[in-house]
């Protein structure tokens, strides 16, 4: 069964941690730019999962298009 658990985990990269967070910053990003307010809210959600600014850098660009996707489709 965990096998089972963690080839979903694995397969679907809305359980992963950095999920929220990222398509937030997408969906800011597709609007038009950055927001001082957002960028601290994001860090303090990142640092209470005990990750960085890197790993979610990393995660967006790893997902980039289905995190676009997302946010045009939650958009509408």
């Amino acid at each position: 069964m965990p096998d089972k658990i963690d080839k979903l985990l694995e397969s679907n990269f809305h359980f992963d941690p950095c999920y929220l967070p990222a398509l937030l910053k997408v969906s800011t990003q597709l609007r038009g730019g950055a927001d001082d307010r957002l960028e601290e809210l994001l860090e303090s959600t990142l640092s209470e999962s005990n990750l960085s600014q890197e790993d979610l850098e990393q995660y967006i660009e790893e997902h980039k298009q289905k995190l676009v996707e997302e946010a045009k489709r939650l958009a509408v």
